[in-house]
């Protein structure tokens, strides 16, 4: 709805101006809130509610609110409900209406598809017609340099920003957010004049009922609230004295930290030791930690986290032993696990399943023992954990429920505030003494069994390695017969998701496939090491379904990718992700997808694991053998060729070098040799065989030895001074 302002004078009816800043976290709004207003004291904090400043600017009455800003990368169903309700309610606070609401975009930041989405789905929680009263501001003026602000708009992002800039009426500016000049924050003013004056003298009105619908949700939110507050505080004291338990003083505790990736485990567990002791990157293996809290001795086992959405079926064997492993760093059991859950994300039914199957691995008895601990506390502001729980719903109430309505939060950027973490020692100790004294029981035959298999899977990932180091070293003089293949193609196969499209912009050394699902093949051409290479990135297909599901223009576009082969030789790049599990029904999708490109694609086929860098030190041929027979057979049959790639690390050139050169032996051993090649071709072929038997005599007889001396290495007897140490996968006493 846009309400009229009458008035006889050009921009008079303007003198009392209303505007609401959008935006996400870190593109300036708070701080052209303070310019426009004026305001000597800045306000920086993060925003979880709208605040509401006024100031004169101009000789005019200037009312700015400045709305809580979205993550850049999330969509509007992975925001918080309350911080979406504030955002709605924005307009009550400049009441009748808005005269502009500003969209802060920041200019030396990239802008892709997925930002736009979020850009879209965040402004239009307002409503369709809130574009008529937006304006782009651009802030931080000063690192376009000489390149003109027109010239930007056109060529970031594929002209995304264009398409937000035209969604606002072509109407934009910029200006320095930290420390804009006077003509830029007049001409700001002088456009939002200009647009009001467009619209017919009107400013921006919500519906009515829909504002009241929501006020009255939030105030529904803020009764029960206080409600839970209440009950979950004779939750924690009542039992205790009605069962006669006392409040034990635990000398000595141990945690243990559980959660998806990102969810801040390691933070928390430096914010509860006071010290910088987990590195804030993703945790691949289980890490101790101790120090002395507030006159306890404590230990905080860290855990590799999963993905939020996907369900434990999805998540590599690896991460899972490592979660049942992590038990043996805290014998005989810990005395609380900690499951940490962001406050500045949305929490789904998805996420509800996913952290349900995740902790089922430990048996259910474990939701006994467990105090949820919400992460980035510091993002709630004046919103009480309480609150946020009640809006987001019923899987994050269920969640609690599960834990016994125990929860806590934490503020990871505040170490000087003691208080919260002196708070959670004594939540723990509570919970131990309902518990009647008893800490969570490791179960020691489920320890044992993952620990001899993965004393297995480390001798078979260590013979896979050497296995393929002898092929690159008799490979070598094949490879010489292959240097004349001056030119060849590269072909991405693989599942939707798997990242076919990064992998052709990492090999090709810049940003040429869009980050969009692939729906027909498309072909980019680049120089790599001075060879000319073709990529051709073909549409994925869906992870866990069979071909029948498969779109048959989909599969059309899969077998003819071959008719835009033009010269050169070929290359099939099946592309896998390391940090997802691979079944039988993945193998048998590979399988029936592959077969549409003929017999021979295997002969010329190698797989290529992506997101490498959350494998951390472990080594490739470690998570091959632990997925099982359904990833050990699609390696082999691709010949034992595989390669890992990285492309966060987009400056690494060695591994686009070490790929390119095993793309080579390959097309050079499987095609194009002529006599005086085969010749050669053949005295490699009986060489190969010559060094695979002594190999293999030698294997058996290092293979014996080596189990000879680790008989004793994985004893049951190990008490709670036993370390994991991750990169050797042994069991040692501590000193």
């Amino acid at each position: 709805m846009a309400t009229c302002e009458a008035s006889e004078f050009g921009v008079q009816f303007l003198f009392d101006l209303r505007i609401v800043l959008l935006g996400n976290r870190a593109a300036g709004k708070s701080s052209l809130a303070n310019l426009i207003t004026g305001h000597a004291e800045p306000h920086l904090r993060r925003t979880a509610q709208s605040v509401k400043m006024r100031g004169d600017f101009a000789g005019r009455q200037v009312t700015v609110v400045d709305t809580p800003g979205w993550w850049k990368n999330y969509l509007v169903k992975e925001t918080p409900e309350f911080q979406k309700q504030e955002i709605v309610l924005s307009v009550a606070h400049c009441p009748p209406g808005p005269h502009a609401v500003l969209l802060i975009i920041r200019v030396d930041a990239l802008f892709k598809e997925k930002h736009r989405r979020s850009v879209q789905e965040h402004v239009e929680l307002l409503s369709e017609r809130v574009w008529n009263h937006t304006i782009v501001v651009f802030t931080y003026r000063d690192q376009l340099q000489e390149q003109s602000l027109g010239k930007y708009i056109g060529s970031e992002g594929e002209a995304l920003l264009l398409w937000l800039v035209e969604k606002c009426g072509h109407r934009y500016h910029v200006l320095n957010a930290e420390r804009a000049t006077g003509t830029q924050l007049t001409g700001l003013l002088e456009k939002i004049d200009a647009m009001v004056l467009g619209n017919g003298r009107c400013h921006f009105e919500m519906e009515r009922k829909w504002l009241q619908k929501v006020e009255g949700t939030m105030t529904k939110r803020y009764m029960r609230a206080n409600q839970r507050r209440k009950m979950v505080q004779e939750q924690w004291e009542m039992p205790l004295v009605r069962q006669g338990h006392k409040h034990v003083h635990i000398s000595k505790m141990r945690l243990i930290m559980l959660g998806f990736r990102r969810a801040g485990k390691s933070s928390a567990g430096n914010t509860i030791l006071s010290m910088a002791t987990f590195i804030s990157k993703r945790t691949t293996t289980s890490l101790r930690r101790q120090g002395e809290v507030d006159g306890r001795h404590v230990t905080i086992v860290d855990t590799p986290g999963w993905w939020k959405s996907l369900s434990v079926a999805d998540t590599s064997e690896l991460d899972k032993e490592e979660i049942l492993l992590s038990m043996s760093l805290c014998l005989p059991g810990p005395h609380v696990l900690l499951l940490t859950l962001r406050v500045d994300v949305s929490f789904t039914a998805a996420e509800k399943q996913s952290v349900e199957e995740h902790m089922q691995l430990l048996g259910e008895r474990v939701w006994a023992h467990t105090i949820l601990l919400f992460t980035h506390g510091d993002c709630l502001g004046d919103v009480t954990v309480e609150e946020f729980i009640e809006s987001e719903g019923e899987a994050l109430q269920w969640l609690l429920e599960k834990c016994g309505n125990r929860y806590h939060v934490l503020n990871n950027e505040n170490w000087n505030d003691s208080s919260q973490v002196t708070n959670l020692l004594e939540k723990t100790e509570k919970m131990v003494a309902q518990n009647k004294g008893r800490y969570y029981e490791t179960d020691l035959k489920t320890l044992k069994e993952v620990k001899q298999k993965r004393k297995a899977v480390e001798k078979k990932a260590k013979a896979r390695a050497k296995k393929q180091r002898q092929m690159k070293k008799m490979n070598s003089a094949v490879k010489d017969v292959g240097k004349h293949f001056s030119e060849f193609c590269l072909v991405l196969l693989g599942y939707g998701d798997s990242g076919k499209s990064s992998t052709g912009n990492t090999i090709l050394g810049r940003q040429v496939f869009g980050s969009r699902r692939t729906a027909q093949c498309v072909q980019r051409h680049g120089e790599v090491g001075g060879q000319q290479v073709s990529i051709i990135d073909t549409p994925g297909w869906w992870k866990h379904l069979p071909i029948e599901q498969t779109p048959e223009l989909n599969k059309d576009e899969i077998t003819q990718s071959a008719s835009l082969l033009t010269s050169g030789q070929v290359a099939y790049i099946l592309v896998l992700r390391a940090d997802c599990s691979f079944k039988e029904q993945e193998r048998k999708a590979v399988e029936d997808h592959l077969r549409l490109l003929g017999s021979t694609v295997w002969d010329n086929s190698i797989v290529l694991f992506t997101f490498g860098d959350l494998l951390g030190d472990r080594a490739i041929e470690q998570h091959i053998e632990c997925e099982g027979k359904a990833l050990q057979w699609l390696v082999d049959r691709c010949g034992n060729r595989y390669h890992v790639f990285n492309n966060k690390a987009k400056g690494e050139s060695h591994q686009v070098r070490e790929l390119l050169e095993k793309i080579q032996e390959m097309i050079a051993a499987n095609s194009g040799c002529n006599d005086k090649d085969m010749q050669v071709l053949q005295e490699v072929t009986e060489r190969r065989k010559v060094e695979e038997d002594r190999a293999n005599t030698r294997s058996k007889m290092q293979g014996q030895k080596e189990e000879d001396e680790s008989d004793d290495v994985f004893d049951d007897g190990e008490d709670d001074e036993v370390i994991w140490e991750s990169r050797a996968w042994r069991w040692t006493t501590a000193v």
